[in-house]
């Protein structure tokens, strides 16, 4: 059964509104994205805690010898497996010398988004740090359909005072909760960011 409280249904965006250490990697596996050449697993870009770093291209993978206990015509002679790329998706959070990792963080409010119109999967995360710093970070991903060795990851970190101003809408359904003045977000913004290029 999916937890529709966590996972809210949308009919083109798959919007996942809190972080769950037991179910990293089926989420992992959610948010993945690629376009047949170039795949990234959906872990965090802080590069710590994870089921798998997984970054994938297609041809890179080792070969051996398939051994069978008798020889025949048309017995595949050589197998084939994919490997994992160096994870070029890394981009280490630390303020204060605190690092950020999920799996230990305390996360006030947390929003991922994969929207399959642009191709595009955002985040926006608040961290309070252990020293009590409230920080706001919103990160993009994107991988190219007509450039497909093109990846492109955005970021921002900064504090979440900036960013308060009121009550906003924290995704098309889901009013912003407990701290309302912390997400800007309406349509504008939601497209205005990463385009993918495919028209």
């Amino acid at each position: 059964m999916i937890d529709r409280d966590r996972y809210p249904i949308d009919p083109w965006r798959l919007v996942e509104t809190s972080y769950s250490h037991d179910e990293v990697g089926v989420s992992e596996t959610l948010f993945a994205v690629g376009n047949g050449y170039l795949g990234l697993r959906g872990n965090s870009p802080e590069g710590r805690f994870a089921h798998e770093h997984g970054t994938f291209i297609n041809g890179f993978h080792e070969v051996f010898p398939i051994r069978h206990a008798e020889q025949a015509y048309g017995f595949a002679e050589v197998g084939q497996t994919i490997i994992n790329a160096p994870d070029a998706k890394i981009m280490r959070v630390y303020v204060d010398d605190e690092p950020l990792s999920l799996d230990i963080a305390d996360v006030r409010e947390y929003e991922r988004v994969l929207d399959l119109r642009d191709g595009v999967m955002r985040r926006r995360i608040l961290w309070v740090t252990p020293s009590g710093k409230e920080v706001l970070i919103e990160d993009a991903r994107l991988v190219s359909f007509e450039e497909k060795h093109l990846a492109i990851l955005a970021a921002d970190r900064h504090g979440a005072e900036r960013r308060c101003s009121g009550h906003h809408q924290l995704s098309d359904h889901q009013p912003a909760r407990r701290r309302g003045c912390l997400w800007r977000h309406s349509r504008r913004a939601q497209e205005g960011g990463l385009r993918s290029s495919q028209g």
